[in-house]
């Protein structure tokens, strides 16, 4: 896998870190953190996990590379956060999530290719 596809495979799991960190109250350094054992970060880890697979359609294996985790343990925690879905309103939840994500994940590629310019990324001092 070359370095740039890399990046883009990090930024994507940080961004659903991110917005589950947001939504559960926890810092998304704690979620992609590997040494935090603790079971509510665990859970959140495996719904960010889920929801770069899920909402951004990452294969397990690319989620792994990004969190320098076995992909036996990405499929795992995509499993578990799938047996939740049995429930209503975690369900709902979920798709609320996803649809966020994919909405911020569909503008960043729209300003990356045809919304933002050079010259307006300098000013805002991004490039």
């Amino acid at each position: 896998m070359n370095y740039s596809r890399r990046q883009q495979d990090e930024h994507r799991v940080r961004l659903a870190a991110g917005l589950t960190g947001f939504a559960l109250m926890i810092p998304a350094e704690q979620i992609l953190s590997a040494d935090k054992r603790d079971h509510r970060i665990a859970r959140a880890r495996q719904i960010a996990m889920y929801l770069a697979h899920v909402g951004l359609g990452m294969s397990l294996a690319r989620i792994a590379t990004a969190l320098d985790r076995d992909r036996s343990t990405v499929a795992y925690g995509c499993h578990k956060i799938e047996d939740f879905r049995d429930d209503p309103q975690i369900d709902e939840w979920l798709d609320g999530l996803e649809e966020q994500l994919r909405g911020v994940a569909e503008y960043g590629r729209w300003s990356a290719t045809a919304g933002a310019s050079d010259q307006s990324l300098r000013r805002m001092q991004l490039s």
